[in-house]
Parts: structure tokens; sequence; C-alpha cells
């Protein structure tokens, strides 16, 4: 049984997104695995400065504070981490990009909690249209660089073409969450 945290990055509570983590959580949880979803779009958290000052107190890991804090802590407690984004601009949406920005304060502590520690990483990408080539490429070095097991990535595609009210079940999505033991 692992412990999920879901970091959405959508701006929408209704959109493909959201559709696409209550289908992996339900496959994840169905099982056996618990799932914390943290939707980035309710929390104030800033823009990393790039101080390089991270890490110097364990129990507050980035010099800014704000509402990074409850990241920190799921994270601290996950086995597992997915990536939910909308795709803009053929990369991960802005609230997710600065969430994760702000991870790198982890491994500034010491030791470094961020890269490896046996942990995993999974990718729910919606697109509007049909590219999502480069951030599934981006993903992948990601999770090599991170030195975390890639369970791999579900990707909603045309969205622009759905309506997303209409759209009750994704089965990837649902089926890469049940993967995950």
């Amino acid at each position: 049984m692992a412990s999920i945290l879901v970091l959405n990055g959508s701006s929408r509570a209704r959109g493909f997104t959201a559709a696409m983590i209550r289908s992996f959580a339900q496959g994840a949880r169905q099982a056996g695995n618990t799932v914390q979803v943290l939707d980035l779009r309710t929390l104030d958290i800033h823009c990393c400065v790039g101080c390089l000052h991270g890490g110097a107190d364990p129990a507050h890991p980035c010099t800014q504070r704000d509402d990074m804090a409850r990241v920190y802590a799921a994270y601290r407690a996950c086995d597992v981490v997915v990536l939910a984004t909308p795709l803009f601009f053929w990369s991960y949406s802005g609230l997710l990009k600065n969430a994760f920005d702000r991870l790198w304060a982890l491994a500034e502590c010491e030791p470094d909690e961020l890269h490896g520690n046996g942990r995993s990483g999974a990718l729910l990408v919606a697109a509007g249209g049909a590219h999502p080539a480069q951030l599934l490429a981006h993903f992948d070095y990601l999770m090599l660089r991170m030195g975390w097991k890639n369970l791999g990535s579900a990707v909603l595609l045309h969205t622009d073409d759905l309506d997303a009210s209409a759209v009750t079940d994704v089965p990837q999505a649902r089926e890469l969450g049940a993967s995950i033991a």
C-alpha cells in the first residue's frame, strides 16, 4: 500500500484535470492506496526566489512562510507524488511549476529530502490539443534527475472538443492509479 500525494495544478475546480484526478484516485484507492489531493489553486504559495538558503530549519525548509508548509508536510508523508496539470504552452501549469520549484528547499536539508528516498512519480495531463510530447519527455527526465521511479503518465487529449461536465471517468487515469501497489 502506498501513500499518494496528488499536486493538482489546475485553476479549474471542475475541469478535465479534476476528472483525471477523480479517476486516478478511484483506481488507486481500489488497489489499497491512500490518496491526498492538494488543490494548489486554493493555497497561497509564493514564487521561489532562488535564495539557496533552504533547509536550515527542518521544520520550515523554505525561508518563506506561506501555504507551502502544507505541501512539505504532505510530501514528507507520501511515497508517490502525482503531478496533475492542464497542458499550458506544452508544459506544466504555473501553479504546479511554482509549487514544484519550492520543493527545492527539501534538497537543501541535511540529508537531502527531495532526491531519491524511495519515492515514485506519475503524471496526469489534460491537453486541449494533441501535443503533450515535450511535457512527457520532460517528466521522464525529471524522474531520472530526481531519482524517483517513473510510474508513468495518463493523458486526456483534445479536451477543447469535450464538455468537462460529461467526462465522468478517464480509464487511462483510473488504470494508472490501480497499477500502483
